[in-house]
């Protein structure tokens, strides 16, 4: 399992052109092509995620 989405460059572009509402440089671009492209299976891997977590809790729960 991956332990996160964005690389940590990523994560720095996309919170300063927030801040800035800056220029739509081709990098960023790009990363809105990849988001677009990848946020549904990213939706449905995170409800499965917390799915399984729910149920993983709930039955170590009954055990204790």
């Amino acid at each position: 399992m991956f332990t996160r989405i964005l690389t940590d460059l990523e994560r720095k572009r996309i919170r300063a052109f927030n801040k800035a509402d800056g220029e739509k440089s081709s990098a960023l671009r790009g990363l809105a092509t990849r988001c677009r492209k990848h946020l549904a299976q990213i939706n449905e891997d995170l409800a499965l995620i917390q799915e399984f977590l729910a149920s993983y809790e709930k039955k170590k729960e009954r055990e204790t």
